[in-house]
């Protein structure tokens, strides 16, 4: 294991129980609200169209709220992440929140051979997974061994140039926000 995906694994395991206790995942909505799914989830589902019944992987899941959600909506659903903190994070909120989810953790690249290839309808990954890939290429390849016959991928992503952003009260987006988080990278 090199030492950037080392850092950057670290770095998952280290935020995966602050992003658990923190409002913008709505962990405590999901144990509370059987029906609840989270905002990224809902504000796709027009674009996702009915999964009941498929088989999904969410690649990249992190503490697996969009997996639940995705779940909720009646796919079977398996969260992949690389990160055994944010796993275990999951795995905590599928068994007091349901519905049943099957965690599994394993570096990206490794998904075919750990998961099976050809096994899924769809392939799933949300807000922010795409950034710390070293390889597309590879990525996109894993996807497509993932996928059975007929299956789809739903990529759901965001450029950092979307937070710089405020809407005025006249409906204009001007920038009002730093580019940059901070004057180092992110490891």
């Amino acid at each position: 294991m090199d030492e950037s995906f080392r850092l950057n694994r670290a770095s998952w395991d280290e935020r995966a129980p602050a992003h658990a206790a923190s409002p913008g995942y709505a962990v405590d909505r999901f144990r509370d609200d059987p029906s609840f799914i989270s905002d990224v989830v809902r504000f796709d589902v027009p674009r996702l169209g009915d999964v009941t019944g498929l088989t999904g992987v969410h690649l990249q899941c992190h503490i697996g709220t969009d997996t639940i959600s995705l779940a909720r909506l009646g796919a079977r659903m398996t969260g992949l992440d690389f990160s055994p903190a944010s796993l275990e994070q999951g795995r905590r909120l599928a068994e007091s929140a349901g519905p049943m989810v099957e965690f599994v953790e394993c570096e990206v690249y490794d998904a075919p051979d750990v998961l099976g290839a050809g096994r899924f309808d769809f392939v799933f990954t949300g807000i922010g997974a795409i950034c710390w890939l070293p390889s597309i290429r590879r990525w996109a390849e894993v996807v497509a061994q993932l996928l059975a016959p007929g299956g789809w991928l739903f990529m759901r992503e965001g450029h950092p140039m979307m937070w710089t952003l405020a809407e005025r009260e006249d409906g204009m987006l001007v920038v009002e926000h730093p580019y940059f988080e901070r004057d180092e990278p992110n490891v």
